[in-house]
């Protein structure tokens, strides 16, 4: 159980880096404000340079197979599993082992022969407007199919790979056919069609577009702890739901590129990042739950209460995703 096309080249630090310096380079999709300070921190805790490559993970991935052996690329770190495991089958991660990984990190949580490694989590949570749909009526993911949620439910683009996770993550834990028969109730459900990100659905809830809404946590959690006060007080109108048999996950994490310069040095990085004040920085500045047990999650995710999450290792999730993919395009493509 959890309690808790242009390219941008980000150069950390003034830290010359030449050639011959032992530097590391990091390929991320993750936003610069939440990487800056751990990547300092690990320069000044390890005295090594550090150059963060940033674009969408896609362009990422396309990056690295046009690159192939000339990559300069030590480290992809990128959000959803469904990428990193993408990246595993377009061979551009190598397995790599560690034992204070693997004794950090959960193994569903870490792929088996190392090819990746989680190192935040976010859940995939659910948010109604109290006063407009009785809370019995919405206790899992099943209940956005149900007839009583008829034309009340939101949702970003059912294609977006946060949505496509939840759906391989329900077909490992129902099978296809159940699947399709619910993600069809839940398309009839829908107050409007797909649009807009996970913020956007919570606001759509506060002008009464909706009345439930399928959100990730660390969304949530950033609209409550807000600098913005009008996203500050949509956010405290509606209430949330833990789905009761089983909260899904997923992860930000990293793995070592196929032709790193300097695997081992990758490698100690993500160990760092395992490591308890990373782990927290991770928490505080992002609002995503840590991996690794006994680091303490935000004031705001507190407030959110604990909640049990799926116990189905993310790797079995992630071979669902080219059948979850098809299921969304078969059921959102009809007449």
């Amino acid at each position: 159980m959890i309690r808790f096309c242009i390219i941008v080249i980000v150069t950390l630090f003034v830290t010359p880096i030449s050639a011959s310096d032992e530097s590391l380079v990091i390929y991320g999709s993750r936003q610069q404000t939440l990487m800056a300070p751990l990547l300092q921190a690990y320069q000044a805790s390890r005295g090594v340079a550090v150059r963060y490559v940033q674009d969408k993970s896609d362009t990422l991935l396309q990056r690295l197979a046009e690159e192939g052996d000339a990559s300069p690329a030590d480290l992809l770190l990128t959000a959803d599993i469904g990428v990193l495991e993408a990246a595993r089958e377009m061979g551009l991660l190598q397995a790599k082992q560690s034992q204070l990984l693997s004794s950090l990190i959960p193994a569903e949580y870490r792929d088996p022969q190392g090819f990746w490694y989680g190192l935040s989590l976010r859940a995939r949570m659910l948010l109604y407007v109290p006063g407009r749909i009785p809370r019995f009526e919405l206790r899992d993911y099943a209940d956005l199919s149900s007839s009583a949620l008829e034309g009340r439910v939101c949702m970003r683009d059912l294609e977006h790979v946060y949505n496509q996770s939840l759906i391989a993550a329900l077909l490992a834990r129902w099978g296809e056919k159940r699947v399709r028969a619910w993600l069809s109730g839940v398309i009839s459900n829908l107050a409007r069609p797909p649009q807009g990100g996970d913020r956007d659905q919570v606001r759509a809830l506060a002008k009464g577009e909706c009345d439930v809404a399928v959100v990730n946590s660390y969304y949530f959690a950033m609209m409550l702890d807000s600098d913005n006060e009008g996203d500050r007080e949509v956010a405290n109108r509606v209430s949330r739901v833990w789905p009761e048999t089983g909260v899904h996950v997923n992860i930000s994490g990293g793995g070592v590129t196929h032709y790193s310069p300097h695997p081992q040095l990758a490698i100690d990085f993500l160990e760092f990042l395992a490591g308890f004040d990373s782990q927290r920085l991770f928490a505080e500045l992002n609002h995503e739950y840590p991996v690794v047990a006994g680091v303490p999650v935000s004031h705001t995710l507190m407030r959110l209460g604990a909640f049990e999450a799926d116990f189905r290792p993310l790797a079995l999730i992630a071979r669902q995703r080219e059948k979850a993919s098809k299921v969304i395009h078969d059921l959102s493509n009809t007449d």
